[in-house]
C-alpha cells in the first residue's frame, strides 16, 4: 500500500490488519508516524511492514514493491493511496508543483502497478484511490489536483481493460479476504 502512515491510508490498514491481512505500506518523510502506525497495528497481532519510499520515485516504489513481496511472501492486494494536493490559482502555482503532483499522484500510480505485476496472480488485485474532485470540483484553484485525479480514473478505467479483460470497468471488484498486501 502508497502512502499510508497517516489519514486514508493509516485507516485502510488498520482495517485490512483487522481483518487478517498482513499490511506492508509505504512512507514518505513520516518516520515518527509509520512507527506509531506499525506499533498501534502489531499490537493486535497483526503483521505489519512499513518501508520509506518517496511515491513520486519509480525507482523506490518499485523497490517497495519488490521489498513487500520477499517480505511477505507476495502480493495479493496492491492499494495505491499516495497523493498530495497542491491548491491555488493558476498564476500561483509552479511548474515544480505540478511536476511533484504529477509524479505521485499520476506517474507513481503507473510505476506500481507495472511493478506489482510480476509479483500478482491471476487473482491479484489493484485497488487506486481517486477522488470525486475528478469530476466535480468544489471551487476555484483545484485546477492541478482534479486534473490528476481524473488521469487517475482514466488509467483505472483502462486499466481494467487491459488487465482484467472479462470484466466490466463498474464490476472490477470481487470478493474475498486478502491475504498480502
Amino acid at each position: 500500500m502508497t502512502g499510508a502512515s497517516r489519514g486514508i491510508g493509516a485507516a485502510i490498514v488498520r482495517r485490512l490488519a483487522e481483518d487478517g491481512a498482513a499490511v506492508a505500506f509505504t512512507y514518505g518523510a513520516s518516520v515518527a508516524e509509520a512507527e506509531k502506525l506499525v506499533a498501534e497495528v502489531s499490537e493486535t497481532g497483526a503483521t505489519v511492514v512499513a518501508i520509506q519510499a518517496d511515491s513520486g520515485d519509480p525507482e523506490q516504489v518499485a523497490r517497495s514493491l519488490d521489498e513487500t513481496a520477499a517480505q511477505l511472501g507476495g502480493l495479493d492486494i496492491v492499494v495505491n493511496n499516495a497523493g498530495v494536493l497542491y491548491a491555488g490559482d493558476i498564476e500561483s502555482l509552479t511548474m515544480e508543483q505540478f511536476d511533484r503532483l504529477v509524479a505521485i499522484n499520476v506517474k507513481g500510480i503507473f510505476a506500481a502497478v507495472k511493478a506489482a505485476l510480476p509479483h500478482l496472480d491471476a487473482t491479484g488485485r489493484i485497488i487506486n484511490i481517486g477522488s470525486i474532485n475528478a469530476d466535480r470540483v468544489p471551487g476555484a484553484g483545484l485546477s492541478l489536483y482534479a486534473m490528476s485525479k481524473a488521469a487517475v480514473a482514466g488509467l483505472t478505467r483502462a486499466l481494467a481493460r487491459e488487465l482484467g479483460p472479462e470484466a466490466s470497468p463498474s464490476t472490477t471488484c470481487r470478493s474475498g479476504p486478502p491475504q498480502r498486501i
